[in-house]
């Protein structure tokens, strides 16, 4: 093999080199660079705090005011006290037909167990009363805190004539103690009672 033709070989072994390279720098820079993918929003962990549920407000059978109750309750029974020490000794064959008319405050179990005794009341003051023509007029008020269910009301009375006249002052005072229930209606009514006379 001749000189020329061993440097002829070299060259083109150069030429050869060289292009590769220049296709392999082409070809790398001709790459565009990738897109970026969007970041994904990262979902909030389960123990991530949530917002505190807002107050609960009450209910309609939930009392808003127990005293406002409480004062009815005494109001109920002041009432029911007043009419059950209202005699008429020469209407009211005893002190049991007071208490039969107060019957429309007080729940319908309640009012069909009063019943009346055969005999009838006897007594210096009630015989005095029926003599004078005098009714009793009773002065009810709350007699002291019970429990939340029951109220107590004390009455006292005097013996008045039909003109006016007192022929018998307070000589004894009777303390009520009564029990409440609302109806279907949501009425207050009397649902027990008793009572002390001291």
């Amino acid at each position: 093999m001749g000189r020329n033709t061993i440097i002829g070989i070299i060259v083109a072994v150069l030429l050869l080199a060289a292009a590769g390279g220049a296709f392999a720098y082409v070809a790398v820079s001709s790459n565009e660079p990738a897109a970026e993918e969007p970041e994904s929003t990262p979902e909030p962990s389960p123990s991530a705090s949530q917002p505190e549920p807002a107050e609960e407000t009450l209910s309609e059978d939930q009392d808003e005011d127990p005293l406002a109750d409480r004062e009815a309750m005494e109001e109920l029974g002041m009432e029911v006290a007043e009419i059950m020490t209202t005699w008429d000794p020469n209407e009211d064959f005893n002190q049991t037909a007071a208490e039969m008319r107060a019957a429309d405050l007080m729940t319908e179990e309640l009012a069909d167990s009063i019943t009346a005794p055969e005999r009838p009341t006897t007594g210096t003051e009630w015989l005095e009363a029926a003599e004078a023509g005098a009714t009793s007029q009773p002065t009810v008020t709350p007699n002291r805190a019970t429990s939340n269910e029951v109220v107590s009301i004390e009455a006292t009375w005097v013996w008045v004539t039909e003109d006016g006249d007192v022929i018998s002052n307070p000589t004894e005072r009777r303390l009520f103690f009564f029990n409440f229930a609302e109806d279907e209606d949501g009425e207050l009514l009397v649902s027990d009672y008793s009572y002390d006379t001291v």
